[in-house]
């Protein structure tokens, strides 16, 4: 059902624009009505590739740009009603119409908390199913009117060429897709035959055979559109008129009056979708014909030119999408670039030069963006803090922006990609008070926070080169110097505590900037001035803090009473033992699918450590050559120092994998659908938890993934039975993991993680 309502939301969209597009054609049609009927004619053109192509091409001049619309992107795709309104909390429509779009927001039902079914999604599911029932009622009528007029032109004759004459017809008509025909009816007057000869060969030269069925086609598709009817009964016109002009050119201006009296006497009425084929000569229109006829006159030149102008012209913008609202910024038009860091606004603040301004336009102007709400929360928890904030101050025309890029900060490796999860958030603030919040996705983050890293690696690097202490000539002066400043400052207070802790707790800005920027330096700095004895009172308590830290699992004491310089006499610091990744030996083909699967996916060789994998599958569907696996996967990364485990991050996460099946039997990885956090975890799950070819829902399946994932301790026996064995497999006996107060969460010699 969730592949319907997708078509049927994609063909939703591309309606609304074509409506948009057709009343543009309309009033250009005024605009035409004295020029030739081959340019009113060759306009619905337009209207027809809004009808069939959802994507288009953007310019700053297209029509469209002028609509009320909040959000546009730069896919080529103009989304009025979002594909996943079924599983939005407040369903909203964007239609650019500000009246039109309150009425129908708030006519919409929202999702009830209790509820498992959003009523949203049911509607979506009705109105789906009922443009499915009109497409297939529609097709069936006109393949049932097409099929009995094939019956009455069985006894027809030929007469000449493609030419046949029949006695159950009352009028001309081209019929045929492939090789089209030619019917007339017994009994016309020699007079008319020329004409009719005339208009239906100009019919076949042009391709109107085709034409016409195509955008009957369209109108199927479109059929709860009224105004796509209006537009087809209008292109039937402009067609059957611009083919009377066609012939009018080739004769005598005499000829009129005997041309409309041909269509006079051969005209019929065609009422209903028949009408869709064949095209008949005295077809419908007849009154608006004949007066067209009778008017008309051959083109002067610049009539001609003229029209043509305002046909490309029209095309151009009815054809174009309007330009992304956000897409459009340049360096020209940044006034500044604010960088502030840490978890509070007095923190690291950095001016940023402006030739490092183009990867962040670039972000603003290209990133996808995703509404949300004011107050960016996490899947489960309270709201994120902002970590990183970037604010670019920019002059659009008219009015005056601010983007501000902020990074929120959350720490949960059990549910997240890893230890730290970053979301970034792009909120845009201009001149007249009016805020949106986007969401933009993880890569963008990453490419962001790659930006930040580098930006600060370059301010440090130049504020050490332009000699903020002279004596600083090499990269080790300038570590010292990072230490020595930052310690001082994390020494300064509190004065009456004697507790080194406190004094790191007070000064978290330093401590933070330290870890992050010292690092292995740092630490190499701080480990030779124990060498040297320089590590007595608070300063060598705050350093033995400080190595500790760095040095994780990679510390061998575990004495907690030893002094400072007692803790570095003891010290030999740990060496990693590298281990390759978990590899499942069972024989089940789709486990080993899924865990071979999982364990690529989530290591990270520039990270170093081994990733173990735990994951449940919950079923596996083959349909076709596709097989599709729906599992929740507890991975961790793990890094082994001597005999100590240190758990490098983690995640867990509902997924599915699908494969596509080749020509030895074996499955290549096809797709792999992980669900996304926030407020779209839910949905995400309900949109991937169908069947691979078909995409028919697989019911309860994402209901029983939601229960599983409330209670998720089987997963976790499972990621450190599978730890056991991959360290026993690698002759690893006495490897032992404590979590961060110190307790053991794991150890080889615990009967309890033996298989």
């Amino acid at each position: 059902m969730n592949n319907l309502q997708g078509m049927f939301t994609t063909i939703l969209n591309m309606s609304i624009t074509a409506s948009y597009v057709a009343i543009g054609v309309i009033l250009v049609r005024i605009i035409l009505r004295k020029a030739p009927k081959i340019f009113s004619y060759a306009l619905w053109a337009v209207v027809l590739f809004r009808l069939v192509c959802p994507l288009s091409f953007t310019t700053a001049f297209s029509i469209l740009g002028l609509l009320n619309m909040d959000s546009q992107n730069n896919t080529g795709v103009l989304k009025y009603v979002p594909n996943d309104i079924g599983f939005m909390n407040t369903p909203t429509i964007q239609s650019g119409i500000g009246s039109l779009d309150s009425a129908v927001n708030s006519a919409l039902p929202q999702a009830a908390p209790i509820a498992s079914v959003n009523p949203m999604q049911i509607w979506m599911d009705v109105l789906s199913l009922i443009w499915i029932a009109g497409i297939v009622v529609l097709l069936s009528y006109s393949m049932f009117s097409y099929m009995k007029m094939k019956r009455q032109l069985i006894t027809a004759t030929l007469v000449k060429d493609n030419i046949y004459e029949s006695d159950q017809i009352g009028t001309a008509f081209v019929c045929g897709f492939i090789h089209p025909k030619i019917y007339v009816p017994v009994g016309v007057r020699e007079a008319d035959l020329s004409y009719i000869l005339e208009h239906e060969r100009t019919h076949i030269r042009r391709k109107d055979y085709l034409i016409k069925p195509f955008a009957f086609f369209a109108l199927i598709l479109h059929w709860f559109n009224p105004l796509i009817w209006l537009c087809f009964k209008l292109l039937s016109r402009d067609m059957e008129m611009s083919c009377d002009e066609s012939v009018l050119q080739k004769m005598s201006p005499d000829v009129k009056g005997s041309y409309s009296s041909s269509l006079l006497s051969l005209s019929v009425k065609r009422n209903g979708i028949f009408a869709a084929n064949p095209l008949a000569f005295g077809e419908s229109h007849i009154k608006a014909r004949i007066k067209n006829v009778l008017n008309y006159k051959k083109p002067v030149f610049w009539v001609v030119i003229l029209s043509v102008l305002i046909l490309l012209s029209t095309a151009f913008i009815l054809l174009s999408n309007p330009q992304p609202r956000y897409s459009n910024l340049t360096a020209e038009k940044v006034e500044s670039m604010t960088l502030v860091s840490g978890l509070d606004d007095t923190k690291h603040t950095v001016i940023i030069d402006s030739e490092e301004w183009a990867d962040i336009i670039d972000l603003i102007n290209t990133a996808e963006r995703s509404k949300i709400a004011e107050e960016y929360r996490p899947t489960y928890g309270g709201i994120y803090p902002i970590h990183n904030t970037l604010t670019v101050s920019a002059k659009e025309p008219g009015e005056a922006k601010t983007y501000s890029l902020m990074i929120y900060h959350h720490k949960d490796w059990n549910v997240f990609h890893g230890e730290y999860e970053y979301k970034l958030a792009l909120n845009c603030s201009s001149e007249d008070g009016k805020t949106e919040l986007w969401g933009l996705p993880y890569a963008e983050c990453r490419q962001m926070m790659e930006w930040i890293n580098r930006i600060y690696d370059s301010k440090q690097n130049n504020d050490i080169s332009k000699g903020e202490a002279s004596d600083m000539n090499s990269s080790t002066d300038g570590i010292a110097k990072l230490v020595e400043d930052n310690l001082s400052v994390i020494m300064s207070s509190p004065k009456t505590s004697s507790n080194p802790q406190d004094y790191i707790n007070a000064h978290k800005n330093e401590y933070e900037y330290f870890m992050k920027y010292g690092g292995e330096d740092a630490l190499q700095y701080m480990l030779s001035q124990f060498e040297a004895g320089n590590a007595e009172g608070l300063r060598g308590q705050i350093m033995m803090l400080l190595c500790k830290e760095l040095l994780g699992a990679r510390n061998n004491v575990t004495d907690e009473t030893l002094s400072p310089q007692e803790w570095y006499d003891a010290l030999s610091i740990r060496q990693e033992i590298l281990l390759p990744n978990f590899g499942y030996d069972g024989q089940d083909q789709i486990e080993k699918l899924v865990y071979d699967t999982e364990v690529e996916k989530n290591s990270d060789p520039k990270r170093g450590g081994f990733m173990v994998v735990a994951p449940e599958i919950f079923g596996s569907y083959e349909e076709e050559d596709l097989l599709k696996v729906f599992v929740t996967t507890y991975s961790a990364r793990f890094k082994l120092f001597g005999n100590v485990l240190s758990k490098e991050g983690g995640s867990i996460i509902p997924a599915a994998i699908t494969y596509r099946k080749d020509n030895s039997g074996g499955y290549i990885l096809e797709k792999y659908e992980q669900a996304r956090d926030g407020s779209e975890f839910g949905p995400s799950i309900r949109q991937y938890c169908t069947m691979p070819a078909s995409g028919k829902e697989i019911k309860g399946l994402a209901d029983k993934i939601f229960k599983h994932y409330t209670d998720y301790e089987d997963l976790r026996i499972l990621l450190y039975d599978n730890l056991f064995k991959h360290l026993k497999k690698n002759g690893i006996k006495d490897a032992v993991l404590t979590n961060s107060r110190g307790e053991i969460e794991f150890s080889m010699s615990n009967p309890k993680y033996e298989p």
